[in-house]
């Protein structure tokens, strides 16, 4: 039975959504309806660590998003996954859990006015989250839900990484989740037992056995229903019937950086003269709806090398033998991730922290099938860490089942060009330091090395992909202009909030899971200090 009413409904069920969803349903006092257009996210792919590459590109699972042509990009379009499922892209994503940079968050605070939103006001709630499975530290929890483990297999290739970036001058940092990012490491991975841990399964799946909590799939949210000034329920669609929800307390909206604004500009918040245009009614003109849309533009480095990478180990003739070692002990290639060690750099030696981040992956690909290469070779993802470059969603149609417009620049800011050319040859020179070149048989990707810093801007253009990290579109702040206050409250509605990667005003220095499952976290708190 779908209930007519709630105390909270919240639209979209990824990895905030989840965490929302389980702690505001805590309180049996509190009836919760969670909306998720995708699907369930149990199936065994979810949950085996490389399902994830039989999930990316299929529409069942994956939205497909595909951008506007990009100047910036020298006129290439982009598809932009993103998980189409419970849990959203902690369901399909690469798994590193990393919380970003002590300094990221300060910013927020002290130069944004995003009032508690320091490191020391949220390193607690990343904490709340984890179930940590190594070794024991001050930054570290075990009594949350969400699996954070080690990797359960280091390749020895990740090892030379890091011995190489401390030959090119970087630290070994043993314990980045401090907030000290400022070197090389081997990352840790949303895992436990060698099995996903995403958001779905860590926070709502326990959850899901509560009376009070309602979670309804393939509901499409359309918008926020707001009466004189105050969000009192959800439209959405499931099997082609419209269906409202009312909430007695709040609306939150964690639909996604590319969905909460197309969400709030359905609804008539936002800039109203596209509002207008399309005939919506304009509740608040809310002029920043859908920009600052930050992306990492992500540029590859690709060598063969002289031992067994995951892209050979996992081929078809030793399949069996995999499958038999993850099941009987979660461990083996099918519970490998993308990316094994992570360093961060300085593109130029005066900068205060680094700008560079750095993701190494002992597996290649072919540039030509796109498929794992048949020789064994490894990776290396560079971006600009925190970019200047800016985007911006806007609405297609009124149509929900319309994709949004996404609108990106992803390297329109020159500094982010320069800083990715400076960046790139430093890998260059960190994969020939002496622990690493001994491995390299070749160049893979690309196939000869740039000789100028023209042909290294054109490398750039013509390659540059995503991050799978967009953020910023519903941007938090302490400015009247700001889309969301630092309670996370829209501004010019009451009982309205948006609580996923969309609020982050600026990127952290980081990959973006962990910090959005903090968000959801934090929301839930200052929703119940809210409600008392």
């Amino acid at each position: 039975m779908i209930p007519a009413e709630a105390d909270f409904v919240i639209a979209g069920g990824g990895a905030a959504g989840c965490v929302l969803a389980a702690r505001l349903s805590e309180n049996p006092a509190h009836t919760v309806v969670l909306l998720e257009a995708g699907g369930r996210s149990d199936g065994f792919l979810v949950k085996m660590p490389v399902g994830s590459y039989r999930m990316l590109g299929k529409p069942a699972t994956d939205w497909l998003y595909t951008t506007e042509p990009d100047p910036s990009l020298l006129g290439r379009t982009s598809i932009w996954s993103a998980g189409k499922l419970l849990g959203g892209g902690s369901a399909i994503n690469g798994m590193v859990y990393i919380r970003g940079s002590r300094s990221d968050y300060n910013d927020w605070a002290d130069r944004l006015g995003c009032t508690g939103w320091r490191w020391d006001d949220l390193q607690p709630y990343f904490m709340k989250s984890e179930d940590y499975a190594g070794e024991a530290g001050p930054a570290h929890a075990t009594s949350g839900p969400l699996g954070v483990s080690p990797p359960r297999n280091v390749h020895p290739l990740s090892r030379a990484f890091i011995a190489a970036c401390t030959e090119r001058g970087l630290r070994e940092i043993a314990d980045y989740c401090s907030g000290d990012i400022d070197g090389a490491f081997v990352n840790l991975v949303t895992q436990r037992n060698g099995q996903r841990s995403s958001a779905a399964r860590a926070f709502l799946e326990p959850a899901m056995r509560r009376p009070n909590l309602t979670v309804i799939t393939g509901a499409l949210v359309d918008k926020v229903l707001i009466a004189e000034g105050r969000a009192t329920g959800v439209r959405y669609i499931k099997h082609g019937q419209v269906h409202d929800i009312s909430a007695r307390r709040d609306v939150i909206v964690s639909a996604s950086t590319l969905q909460s604004p197309a969400i709030l500009m359905r609804s008539g918040i936002g800039p109203a003269a596209q509002l207008q245009a399309l005939g919506i009614k304009v509740e608040v003109d809310a002029a920043e709806v859908g920009c600052n849309l930050q992306e990492h533009a992500s540029v590859q480095t690709s060598y063969f090398v002289d031992v067994p990478t995951y892209n050979t180990m996992l081929n078809f003739g030793r399949m069996p033998l995999n499958l038999l070692n993850y099941l009987s002990f979660g461990r083996g290639p099918l519970s490998a991730t993308p990316v094994e060690a992570m360093a961060y750099l300085r593109s130029q030696p005066e900068l205060t922290e680094p700008d560079i981040k750095l993701q190494f992956g002992p597996l290649a690909f072919d540039p030509a099938t796109r498929g794992p290469h048949k020789r064994p070779g490894v990776m290396v993802f560079a971006n600009v860490a925190k970019p200047r470059s800016r985007g911006a969603i806007r609405l297609r149609s009124v149509d929900p089942s319309e994709a949004p417009v996404i609108d990106h620049r992803l390297l329109g800011d020159s500094r982010d060009v320069a800083a990715l050319i400076r960046g790139l040859k430093q890998v260059e020179d960190i994969l020939n330091a002496p622990s690493f070149a001994a491995h390299l048989r070749g160049r893979l990707y690309p196939d000869s090395k740039p000789q100028s810093d023209e042909a290294w801007e054109h490398r750039i253009r013509s390659t540059a992909g995503i991050g799978y990290h967009p953020v910023g579109t519903c941007r938090m702040g302490g400015d009247a202009a700001s889309v969301v206050d630092p309670r996370l409250r829209v501004r010019g509605v009451t009982g309205l909030r948006v609580a996923d990667a969309s609020i982050m005003p600026i990127m952290p220095a980081a990959n973006t899971n962990a910090p959005a499952i903090m968000v959801g976290e934090k929301a839930a708190d200052l929703i119940k200090e809210d409600v008392r």
